[in-house]
């Protein structure tokens, strides 16, 4: 059985309340064309630019006012969301944030969170300047679309997040991303997407927030044979991902590479 899974390749805006007011509008185009889940960015919730000052003092915790609303649309359009926020740190004196994934279901029941764990400390970026990591991987979940894993942007560029969650079983690899823009950027993202799909057999998603000459949006799918699912361009958009979860399967059946996979290894 096939799903589609949409995504919101949006521009976030220094106004929650507006991120908002885009969000159910996604979600409800998302619900009109069937779709069992809807994918936001990450930084979705609150940019983080330049103004990371900003971006810090608008934290929240995942059971805050943010979260509690996009429950509420998950409810109103019954739909699965994911979505990338700003997470306050419990302690007080803390003034770095979590960069953070929440998946909540149908029901507006938060099914799993992710704090990044790969901070992108890379081409003139400091994101650890702002933001604390995370200090494990997401261990995947079972949704009605296959079994769920999870990812950040700079995670990408990590072969073992993908590992660790195909050895988990996940049939399905999303990456929420604000993706950098610059030379090649687009060809690197769309190139790492591929191989995390191919060399592990399984379905990869990435989600680019698009912010003119900040993110370069271009969202992407592979399904486990290296198939283009969906493409996005350098624009606001929504995008619609046609998933089978019996194809995780099949490909571990049909591709070499994995069958004389060490995992004893990690």
């Amino acid at each position: 059985m096939s799903y589609t899974i949409a995504l919101a390749q949006c521009t976030s805006l220094p106004d929650i309340s507006q991120n908002l007011v885009t969000a159910e509008k996604f979600i409800a185009e998302a619900q009109k064309e069937g779709a069992s889940l809807i994918v936001f960015p990450e930084y979705f919730m609150y940019p983080c630019t330049g103004d990371t000052v900003s971006y810090t003092a608008h934290a929240q915790p995942v059971d805050g006012p943010f979260v509690l609303c996009m429950k509420e649309l998950a409810v109103k359009y019954n739909i699965w969301l994911l979505f990338g926020m700003n997470e306050k740190s419990s302690d007080v004196h803390e003034k770095k944030c979590y960069n953070t994934l929440v998946i909540l279901d149908s029901g507006g029941i938060i099914r799993g969170t992710y704090q990044k764990t790969h901070l992108f400390d890379a081409f003139d970026w400091q994101e650890s300047g702002h933001t604390l990591a995370g200090n494990s991987l997401f261990l995947p979940i079972a949704t009605p679309f296959g079994r769920l894993g999870l990812g950040t942007c700079y995670d990408l560029r990590f072969p073992e997040v993908a590992l660790h969650a195909a050895l988990q079983g996940a049939e399905l690899l999303i990456y929420p991303s604000a993706w950098v823009d610059g030379p090649l950027k687009a060809l690197q993202w769309k190139t790492l997407i591929s191989a995390r799909a191919i060399e592990n057999g399984i379905t990869v998603i990435g989600c680019s927030q698009y912010a003119k000459d900040t993110f370069i949006g271009q969202s992407f799918a592979c399904d486990p044979f290296g198939n283009t699912l969906a493409e996005g361009g350098p624009q606001n958009e929504l995008l619609l991902v046609p998933v089978t979860p019996g194809l995780t399967r099949d490909a571990h059946s049909r591709i070499p590479s994995l069958v004389n996979r060490r995992t004893d290894l990690y």
